[in-house]
């Protein structure tokens, strides 16, 4: 008895279903085996093989629970993975969009500084900007980055959203934009600055200096023009003292002082 219990014992700590599954298995042979007579066994064999078929039963029945908990456990978590990945995915895509319609709306209101560096920026990969306020907030919107910084001037280039939207959609109002930089940009132009652009009126190019015996006089219209040379308001590029109106910012100053 002491050795039934021993086995009974060592049986309870077997964890092996394919073991559990074979001594189930082979112990009810056996016991077939014996009530058809075909071999035989002492009661002492009996109890214990009987002792092996409802230990090993017990153990099979909780292997059968515990693999369909797992695989129904599994099944939820792979359909809550599924829906947790698909929420995911649309939070990407709404959060894409998002960005895109800022940026979209950034590009729509940049000044006529910020519109030449895009220009430009169309025209090539790269291009050096001074330090500034332009630079500074188009890379605080996200359009530009620079790869390189100088002491007075940093290279810059379109970030990929920016440069997808430029040629995308941006670029289709580009004119559009302009005009309506162009438009903020004279309505709070100073008095004294605005005589030197009406005089775009009469003509598309204005010499700022003129020269006589060796000697260069400055107009007016020299220095104004000067700090706004690397904007839209002219035709580019520009070189020398003589500067031409973009014919978009000449409608502009034609509907604003045209009268």
């Amino acid at each position: 008895m002491q050795g039934s219990k021993e086995v009974l014992d060592l049986l309870t700590k077997l964890k092996d279903t394919r073991l559990n599954l074979a001594i189930f298995s082979v112990s009810n042979l056996i016991l077939v085996l014996a009530k058809q007579e075909l071999i035989t066994l002492i009661s002492v064999s009996v109890t214990v093989l009987q002792g092996l078929v409802f230990v090993t039963s017990i153990r099979l029945v909780y292997a059968v629970i515990g693999f369909a908990l797992d695989y129904f456990n599994n099944k939820k978590s792979a359909k809550n993975k599924k829906i947790e990945t698909a929420l995911k995915l649309e939070q990407a895509r709404l959060d894409a969009e998002k960005n895109q319609e800022q940026m979209l709306s950034n590009f729509r209101k940049l000044d006529v500084f910020q519109l030449y560096i895009i220009q430009e920026l169309k025209r090539q990969n790269h291009i050096s900007v001074a330090k500034g306020a332009p630079l500074f907030t188009l890379k605080h919107m996200n359009i530009i980055y620079t790869p390189a910084v100088g002491e007075k001037s940093e290279s810059a280039s379109l970030t990929n959203l920016a440069s997808k939207l430029l040629f995308e959609t941006v670029w289709n109002e580009f004119d559009d934009l302009k005009y309506s930089a162009a438009k903020r940009f004279f309505t709070g132009l100073q008095p004294e600055e605005v005589k030197c652009f009406a005089e775009f009126l009469k003509k598309e190019k204005i010499n700022t200096t003129s020269s006589y015996h060796g000697r260069t006089t400055y107009y007016d219209s020299y220095y104004v023009f000067k700090k706004y040379s690397d904007t839209i308001l002219f035709s580019q590029p520009q070189r020398g003292s003589a500067y031409t109106i973009d014919p978009i910012a000449k409608d502009v100053i034609f509907s604003i002082y045209g009268e």
